[in-house]
């Protein structure tokens, strides 16, 4: 079937960029680097760990690398925290990594960390936190995975927004979500009124980047629920999108092919002016060698790729999505990711 629009016309290559470029700024009296993020699992004390399940309060972690889970050593209050994030940026920037279905707390810190490394390496001073939600990290987990994820929705604006924008003035806040993590924070931005998030009225973030994204292609249509939603609350959308995604076509397909995700067909117009489409087709084409390429890879392989980084922390920055190099025209009217 069709992967995508065609690149107009076609751009040279970059390449040079290693994924390990050093990610932390905070460090502790170590000299280890440290992580942030902010979980809905619970925690089971006996173990000392986090467990798979939905959690009736929000916990809040520090964790030093190279380890892989928070235990109880790491958990902090939720004063010290916000104070070890605002001090782990030398900017007001603050990017929230939302993760996405079949995600284990490992891998969330995983990815997080390449975040802040990918970004870190294209001039992003802010810091990368992530919220933590109750994915059971198994392929079979989808219909719970997206019962936790909408339970979890909320207590990204209350628990996360919420108390960063109280923090400190003027700080941006941004959120950067992956597969099922766009739809949590497309039902936690709807399911909070401006007088449900403490402290600012109305609340709101700056930029929102989508990759991947597991939410219907109707939900975002001029009028729809979550176009009116990312409209109102976010400076700008951008929606990370590819047609080699073999997760999001199986998705569609448990769905009898009458949901199309944004994350590989993109969003349908006409769309609110904050709203940009980068069509990643090509670039995952050109970039991912064969033998890395899997049904999952094609849904992950954005943590990894210099230039999906190097458009993010362009993005981040407020540039005019017209005017970044990083991008090229596609055939359907949409951008193209080409680095």
């Amino acid at each position: 079937g069709c992967r995508g629009p065609r690149i107009v016309p076609p751009g040279a290559p970059r390449n040079g960029f290693d994924i390990r470029a050093a990610w932390g700024i905070l460090r502790d009296r170590e000299g280890r680097d440290m992580d942030y993020f902010f979980s809905r699992r619970t925690f089971n004390q006996s173990k000392g760990k986090f467990t798979k399940d939905f959690a009736a309060l929000t916990r809040y972690a520090r964790v030093p690398e190279p380890i892989a889970e928070a235990g109880a050593a790491h958990l902090i209050s939720r004063d010290q925290w916000l104070q070890g994030v605002l001090s782990s940026a030398t900017t007001n920037d603050v990017v929230i990594f939302v993760h996405g279905f079949n995600t284990s707390q490992a891998e969330m810190l995983i990815r997080q960390r390449k975040i802040q490394g990918g970004l870190m390496a294209h001039g992003f001073g802010g810091a990368v936190i992530g919220l933590d939600w109750a994915s059971d990290g198994v392929l079979s987990g989808y219909g719970r995975d997206r019962t936790d994820a909408k339970r979890t929705a909320p207590y990204l604006v209350l628990d996360g927004i919420g108390p960063i924008l109280n923090a400190r003035p003027g700080i941006r806040i941004h959120i950067l979500a992956h597969s099922m993590g766009a739809y949590l924070t497309l039902r936690g931005f709807s399911q909070v009124g401006d007088s449900g998030a403490p402290g600012t009225h109305p609340w709101g973030v700056e930029q929102v980047l989508f990759l991947a994204a597991d939410v219907t292609v109707g939900w975002m249509e001029a009028g729809a629920w979550g176009g009116l939603v990312m409209d109102h609350r976010c400076k700008r959308l951008t929606n990370y999108y590819s047609g080699f995604d073999d997760v999001l076509a199986l998705s569609e397909i448990n769905h009898g092919g009458q949901a199309p995700k944004i994350g590989r067909n993109g969003m349908s117009g006409p769309l609110p002016g904050r709203f940009n489409d980068l069509y990643c087709g090509e670039q995952y084409d050109r970039t991912v060698p064969q033998a890395q390429r899997s049904v999952r890879y094609s849904h992950t392989w954005y943590f990894d790729n210099a230039g999906v980084y190097q458009d993010a922390a362009r993005t981040l920055a407020g540039q005019s999505a017209a005017t970044m190099p990083t991008r090229l025209p596609a055939s359907n009217g949409d951008q193209a990711l080409r680095v």
